[in-house]
């Protein structure tokens, strides 16, 4: 039994049929589909020619290259695993620099593992091991005769002719649908494009010079001439809240009995503006891209955080402007303050002071960093010692995934069919949260800073992703419709003007990319940069929003329309619907015109970020 088991070891056989169900595991990984039944025998051949043309070889260290080759190829197929059940992409090496971000919230990171992706790691000392001993034995059965010059000859015009197909096939000369398809999902091409994009592509690619640049924007951005609301809170202070996670469905909403955001509820209820056709426009930097579009109505990369990759570039968003003014502008974390690169960015866009989890009391954590409640009571603390008007930019935590909440904390009691699921720990957690938001305008009434302030509150991104932890299945039951990215992308904005006598919902679309002018507006402040992106959500007559992550970039979403971008990055092979009823909606010439603004939009946001033409 013994020898039988060891002579199996030594066939090649046993490695690709190892390598065969380790890509029946990625494809299903990755949202498996009929066409993954195209894509693994592509796959099997690719390995199958790296494999037969390194057993063949005499290289001396043939099997330490095949050892390092297929510890990569492992090793990115269950990056690509994780990261798809999180993104609905596949990795790029371009967050490959996003690891030490990862490592940051490991709470997050086991809470999404998918427990099968494992199998895409286990067969690796197995795989190795068979080939070390196929190559023992090939070597014996040579018997010291070396390679004739023929065998030699033909294996390299296998190679060459192999390469060469690969290459037209990534490049596709003819654009066709069907290989493009292929290309952008099936693992070796895939990745190939991707290293090609993010390095040899780099180099041809072309800038727009500013005149370019500038007549896009005359093209692609919306100036509205109206001015209601104008200046109707100038001179107060600005309290600006991202709340961690906070989707839309929450709001005006009880579970089992218990309003889930009184306190919220009761803010839009009184001197409120509340944005109910609002989504967030975040990058692979999540929350802080979301802080990014805000404070400069930029879009994020579609690489990694916008706060690494820009830090050094000049801008003129909103803390600028307020600086200008003569306030005092500073941001408040209960984290570390490198995340995300905040400490190293945050003067750059022109917040002069950064409280963070090394300056406060961090006495009470909860989740990933210091509890809501004491965040916002400590802010109250730093805002009674300033002398003149100020900024405060706070950004909330413990909504963060994986919604970790003490059970003396829990004040939702969770139905029989939500027990242990991500959507009733979720509910829990922005349940405190918005007790939170309440204990801390309450606070500032007591403290006299409530009635001269504007209070800027919305979410930064999803908190449910729709194809994780069986969110659908909860959030169809509870929302009365099926779960989409209409209902995943939505999240709230609401300005509170206390004393205004303004209270109103505006229902045309926006996003975070619209938050800068549209405070500008209700501050006085004139927008006399011209790289500005988004718009005056109170004048406009119509909305849009481009998104990048979650939602590949050319997806977006329009009053009465959203449209999802297909991984095959092609417009006839997406999906467009209307948001509010979920009707299917055509491809249509306004469909594809709406398109093509949400990519070149990004590529505006893109140009003025790389060349910061900003200053």
């Amino acid at each position: 039994m013994k020898n039988k088991i060891s002579k199996m070891l030594q066939s090649n056989q046993v490695i690709i049929t190892f390598f065969l169900l380790k890509l029946c595991i990625y494809y299903y990984l990755i949202g498996g589909s009929f066409f993954s039944l195209l894509y693994l025998p592509i796959s099997a051949v690719i390995i199958i020619f790296i494999f037969g043309h390194l057993s063949a070889s005499h290289r001396k260290h043939r099997s330490t290259i095949f050892s390092v080759c297929y510890i990569i190829i492992s090793i990115t197929m269950f990056a690509d695993a994780m990261y798809f059940n999180y993104y609905n992409q596949t990795v790029s090496i371009a967050q490959l620099w996003q690891v030490k971000n990862v490592a940051k919230v490991p709470e997050s990171f086991i809470a999404t593992f998918i427990p099968s992706s494992v199998f895409l790691l286990l067969d690796v000392p197995i795989l190795i091991s068979c080939f070390r001993r196929y190559i023992r034995i090939a070597e014996r059965r040579k018997s010291g005769n070396d390679e004739n010059k023929i065998g030699r000859r033909q294996r390299y015009i296998k190679a060459i002719c192999g390469i060469s197909l690969f290459i037209i096939i990534v490049y596709n000369p003819i654009n066709s649908k069907f290989i493009a398809k292929i290309c952008s999902n099936e693992f070796f091409l895939n990745h190939t494009i991707d290293i090609y994009d993010e390095t040899v592509g780099r180099i041809f690619d072309t800038s727009l010079d500013k005149e370019e640049v500038l007549e896009m924007m005359n093209e692609n951005v919306q100036n509205e001439t109206k001015n209601d609301l104008q200046g109707i809170a100038e001179g107060r202070n600005v309290i600006m809240i991202q709340v961690e996670a906070l989707q839309n469905f929450v709001i005006n909403r009880s579970y089992n009995g218990v309003e889930l955001t009184p306190n919220i509820n009761k803010l839009i209820q009184s001197d409120s503006i509340y944005f109910d056709h609002f989504y967030t426009n975040v990058g692979k930097g999540n929350t802080s891209d979301a802080e990014f579009s805000a404070l400069n109505s930029l879009y994020p990369s579609a690489e990694r955080e916008s706060y690494t990759l820009y830090q050094d570039n000049n801008f003129s968003g909103l803390p600028w402007k307020l600086t200008d003014r003569g306030y005092d502008t500073f941001a408040v974390h209960g984290y570390e303050k490198e995340f995300w690169n905040r400490n190293e960015a945050y003067p750059n866009q022109g917040i002069q002071e950064f409280y963070a989890m090394e300056d406060l009391d961090d006495s009470e954590i909860i989740g990933l960093g210091i509890s809501d409640m004491s965040v916002f009571s400590q802010t109250v603390d730093i805002m009674k010692a300033k002398t003149g008007q100020f900024f405060s930019f706070v950004v909330t935590l413990t909504n963060h995934h994986p919604y970790i909440l003490d059970e003396d904390k829990c004040e939702i009691p969770v139905m029989y069919n939500d027990l242990e699921s991500k959507f009733a720990s979720y509910l829990q957690t922005v349940h405190y949260t918005d007790k939170a938001i309440g204990q801390f305008i309450e606070r500032l009434k007591a403290e006299g800073l409530y009635d001269n302030s504007i209070i800027v509150l919305y979410g930064d991104h999803h908190g449910l992703n729709k194809d994780m932890d069986d969110n659908d299945i909860y959030m169809s039951r509870f929302i009365g419709k099926e779960y989409d990215y209409d209902e995943m992308m939505k999240v709230p904005m609401i300005i509170n003007i206390p004393g205004s006598g303004c209270t109103r919902t505006i229902s045309v679309t926006g996003g975070q990319i619209d938050i800068y002018p549209t405070v500008a507006n209700l501050l006085n402040i004139e927008l006399d940069d011209k790289y500005v992106l988004g718009q005056d959500l109170i004048n406009a007559e119509s909305g849009f929003v481009a998104f990048t992550s979650y939602m590949l970039p050319g997806s977006f979403v329009t009053d009465g329309m959203m449209y999802e971008m297909p991984r095959e990055e092609l417009f006839e092979m997406g999906r467009a619907w209307d948001p509010d009823t979920g009707k299917e909606l055509t491809l249509d010439d306004r469909c594809r015109e709406y398109y093509e603004k949400a990519i070149s939009l990004k590529v505006l946001s893109e140009e003025i970020l790389e060349q910061d033409l900003i200053n």
